[in-house]
């Protein structure tokens, strides 16, 4: 095997590698990263609400129901919270709470994106 072969499939063997850790790592989580458009559209709700993005360190969409989303805040004072959006003509506050305990089940199984 040359140099120039090495070369070749180092690239290769790489993305096979690290292709199932991401896959499984989708594979368990509920909810992905909003897209550019939804995450505007759902922080102009939550500084609506909230007043303030400062503290925002995701914001996630359902991947079972696209309208339904969470905005992660980290604070000082209560640490990590989940605030539920649900999308109709826009995206409307619905709940919010310490992570895994505000909303119904959905919201909860959502709210684990905050980690």
């Amino acid at each position: 095997m040359t140099f120039r072969s090495l070369s070749l499939v180092a690239p290769a063997v790489m993305v096979l590698a690290v292709t199932p850790a991401t896959a499984a790592l989708a594979a368990g989580s509920s909810a992905r990263a909003a897209t550019k458009f939804e995450r505007s559209a759902i922080m102009a709700s939550f500084t609506a609400n909230d007043g303030s993005s400062s503290e925002v360190h995701g914001v996630y969409v359902s991947q079972s129901n696209s309208n339904l989303a969470v905005v992660c805040v980290r604070t000082p004072e209560a640490g990590t919270q989940a605030y539920v959006f649900r999308h109709a003509h826009s995206w409307r506050y619905v709940t919010s709470g310490p992570v895994g305990r505000a909303g119904n089940p959905a919201d909860r199984r959502l709210e684990q994106a905050c980690g």
